[in-house]
């Protein structure tokens, strides 16, 4: 018997300059917005990879040029 895959992904706001790492709990696009909810997130300052805190939830939403989104290793 496997256990349920949960897909890590780093999601950076272009805007405010964070990276996000989390668990996607709910991901949603539509009319080129997008609406993401992550679990168990670690923030980044984007410039400097600096680690800045961690949160067990995060929702990210806006304009899908807004972020830039890649999987986890």
């Amino acid at each position: 018997m496997s256990e349920p895959v949960t897909k890590r992904i780093y999601i950076t706001d272009l805007n405010v300059n964070l990276t996000f790492l989390g668990e996607v709990k709910s991901f949603e696009t539509k009319d080129e917005n997008i609406t993401v909810l992550l679990n168990n997130v670690t923030v980044y300052e984007y410039s400097s990879s600096n680690y800045l805190y961690s949160q067990p939830e995060i929702s990210l939403s806006g304009p899908v040029s807004r972020f830039h989104i890649e999987d986890a290793v």
